[in-house]
């Protein structure tokens, strides 16, 4: 076994977030304010009146709710009685509220403005994985582009900071099928996501490695095999590891690139 490419690849600090970002969240907001009349617009021809309000929601509500709890369940019929006689009598209720809360500057609206933050902070999580191409490179990225053995474009986009680049000697497509490079960059990513929530949780290195890395790292593992990788690499001396690297600090993906001896 000879390893011709060894990286490990870090999450992004909050800080290290370009301050532009905050134009998403402002953008999101504008979005959806502007699509206020035309969802009303859409609930009042779904739901135009108090017979509509029965038909399109109480019934069908209670016939999903009747056969989510079954009839074996022993408070059945008090269950379904309560839900038959005390809906109807919500109809003009529905219909009134809802028309207030889509007027313009209303709880729709207000709703949005109030979990703009809340929107902000996943996507924040987002981009410390993935990163902004336009300003910063995440993890994921870079881990696909080492995937594709595209080793001059990587290491131009390389930050020491947040990336350590042990070996690289040679760089090699990892697998034979971009199917698999999909299904192993969606695992990578949904893994570092969970890390970055993890850590601002305030969870340590041992339950992170515990509760997240051990669970994806056999994911990935499972992933690498001689009828996956590229034959020109030893399947059994290649990794791709969730892990913290020691020189930068940082958690983030580990791929190891080696070729038969």
């Amino acid at each position: 076994m000879a390893e011709i490419y060894s990286v490990h690849f870090g999450v992004l600090n909050l800080g290290e977030l370009p301050s532009e970002i905050s134009e998403i969240g402002d953008d999101w907001e504008t979005t959806f304010k502007s699509k206020r009349a035309k969802i009303l617009t859409n609930l009042q021809r779904v739901v135009p009146d108090e017979a509509a309000y029965n038909s399109v929601i109480v019934d069908r509500s209670n016939e999903g709710y009747a056969s989510f709890i079954s009839e074996s369940h022993p408070d059945y019929n008090k269950i379904m009685l309560k839900r038959k006689t005390k809906m109807p009598a919500r109809a003009s209720d529905y219909i009134a509220n809802r028309d207030a809360a889509f007027a313009e500057g209303a709880n729709f609206e207000s709703g949005i403005t109030q979990n703009k933050g809340a929107f902000m902070n996943n996507v924040k999580v987002i981009l410390r994985v993935v990163g902004d191409r336009d300003k910063v490179y995440g993890a994921i990225p870079k881990l696909s582009y080492a995937l594709d053995g595209k080793k001059e474009l990587l290491e131009e986009i390389l930050n020491d900071t947040y990336d350590h680049l042990i070996t690289s000697t040679d760089l090699k497509r990892f697998f034979v099928k971009k199917a698999f490079k999909t299904s192993v960059v969606a695992i990578a990513n949904e893994a570092l996501a969970y890390i970055v929530y993890a850590i601002d949780a305030g969870y340590d290195d041992t339950w992170i490695t515990s509760n997240i890395a051990n669970v994806y790292n056999p994911m990935l593992a499972a992933m690498i095999n001689s009828n996956t990788v590229n034959s020109e690499l030893d399947p059994t001396a290649c990794s791709i590891t969730i892990e913290k690297d020691s020189t930068t600090g940082r958690w983030g993906i580990k791929l190891v690139e080696a070729t038969p001896s």
